[in-house]
């Protein structure tokens, strides 16, 4: 048969083609092989990497109450919030004797507060908790554990609420399991503690082995129910590091957690979660008891320290899994009587100052969402953002201005390292923001680059630039044009 030199073409490019096709199926078949067959070694770093949202998608968030008052749901809208955490779901309430799902009392649930979430394009955080008389493992624990024989009835009940909430009108995609589950149940504590009590000083992961295999059983059933569904592991208080502290037995919860997951892989949840607050310790204490807290100085505080701990137990078993922040905020402790009896402005101002310290530096470390605990006010130790009579605290203020500056904008780096002053840079798609404050909360004289054009305090107020030089103590915020 005779070939036209086009036919000679098409034969030599199909010949090539067909080779790539070959080629790359066989790449692809030993890459997948070799990722199904090898497993990590203990000697793996697994390092934090720079979060860029792809679409943008903001790491703010609160603790509300409810949203029944619309005058509260417009302010979170308002303040720029994208997550709102709830504690949606009492086992307990909703199924009091062993239905088997058919006796339900879905009317304890605050549906409306979950719908008003959705509608105003707000994530919802749900935290199921909650054993009741029947299932308990530790009876009269309502926060501890759920026996073995009961486990199967969790996870039915949990892919029920899983089914119900993850679809209009309520579409919750995250679910959270118990709250600080690594504190111990003590009568002291209460029965019904909001806290998760799984906690086991007798055993060597202080029940943390035990969570996971209750993760084990209820994983696969929120999969199956939802399998866009997230599965955050409950909020862990962290309240020491045990690589550090010997005597530190809590510590080792989230170690156990992992140790029982599916192959040791973590395959039985999707988020690890963790709460970390700072105190005042009075004017000009600034974070010197979020970076130097005693138990978490030496990774670098009391935020970024259990932070950093948590990556260090993933690293071990071959694991990098988002992390969230679900309860942080700058309290003042009544321990603290001489500052805290009654709170003035100094402490308020503080805490504005704190709230863009803990969201600008959790997003350049990586925490996929920030929970400020809590919304409403005057909310525990007056950490609410929100005062008593529910008007907004300069707290609130600043969280407002703040999600408006870096509305769209990408986390680009650190700027002024080795400085007095802490600086962090973002970017839009027509200027540069380097946020910029002090952590001795004493002034400090920046010199800026000569482009830049445009300064704001924490509450958006403009700040006149003198030549190429700022003073900064509290949070400011200064542009640069592309």
């Amino acid at each position: 048969m005779k070939y036209s030199g086009r036919n000679h073409i098409w034969l030599i490019l199909g010949l090539i083609l067909g080779l790539l096709t070959i080629l790359f199926t066989v790449e692809a078949s030993v890459a997948k092989n070799s990722a199904e067959t090898t497993a990590p070694t203990n000697t793996d770093i697994y390092l934090p990497v720079t979060v860029k949202h792809y679409p943008w998608v903001t790491t703010y968030g609160a603790q509300v109450r409810n949203l029944t008052d619309p005058g509260i749901t417009s302010l979170a809208q308002e303040s720029g919030l994208n997550w709102v955490r709830i504690d949606a779901f009492n086992w307990s309430k909703i199924e009091p004797q062993n239905t088997n799902s058919s006796g339900y009392n879905w009317n304890v649930v605050d549906e409306v507060t979950l719908k008003a979430a959705s509608e105003n394009g707000m994530n919802v955080i749900a935290v199921i908790r909650g054993t009741p008389d029947w299932a308990q493992k530790v009876p009269p624990y309502i926060c501890g554990p759920v026996s073995e024989t009961a486990l199967p009835d969790f996870a039915e009940f949990v892919s029920d609420v899983v089914k119900r909430y993850s679809i209009p009108p309520y579409n919750i995609k995250h679910w959270e399991l118990g709250n600080e589950p690594d504190i111990v149940y003590s009568p002291e504590l209460g029965f019904d503690s909001v806290f998760g009590c799984w906690g086991d000083a007798s055993q060597a992961y202080y029940g943390g082995l035990y969570y996971g295999e209750m993760l084990n059983v209820v994983y696969p059933a929120v999969k199956s129910a939802d399998p866009d569904a997230k599965v955050l592991i409950g909020g862990l208080l962290q309240d020491c590091d045990p690589t550090f502290d010997k005597e530190c037995k809590s510590g080792k919860f989230f170690k156990g957690i992992i140790r029982t997951g599916i192959n040791e892989r973590g395959d039985n949840f999707d988020y690890v979660n963790f709460h970390g607050y700072a105190p005042y310790a009075g004017p000009d204490s600034g974070l010197f008891f979020d970076e130097h807290n005693p138990k978490w100085e030496h990774r670098g505080g009391v935020v970024l320290g259990k932070l950093n701990y948590l990556r260090s137990v993933m690293s071990i078993f071959g694991l990098n899994k988002p992390i969230f922040h679900t309860e942080a905020a700058l309290l003042c402790p009544e321990y603290n009587s001489t500052d805290c009896t009654n709170p003035d402005s100094r402490f308020y101002e503080s805490q504005a100052d704190y709230v863009v310290w803990l969201y600008v530096r959790n997003w350049a470390n990586g925490v996929d969402a920030t929970i400020w605990y809590e919304f409403q006010g005057p909310g525990w130790r007056y950490g609410g953002l929100l005062d008593g009579s529910q008007n907004p605290k300069p707290a609130y203020y600043a969280l407002k201005f703040l999600t408006q500056e870096l509305n769209s904008a990408t986390y680009s780096g650190r700027v002024l390292e080795n400085t007095n002053v802490s600086g962090y840079e973002f970017s839009t798609n027509d200027k540069k923001i380097w946020v910029l404050w002090s952590p001795d909360e004493k002034p400090h004289t920046v010199t800026l680059p000569a482009t830049a054009n445009k300064a704001f305090d924490k509450y958006g107020v403009g700040i006149t630039l003198t030549g190429n030089q700022i003073t900064v103590d509290s949070p400011v915020y200064v542009e640069f044009p592309h």
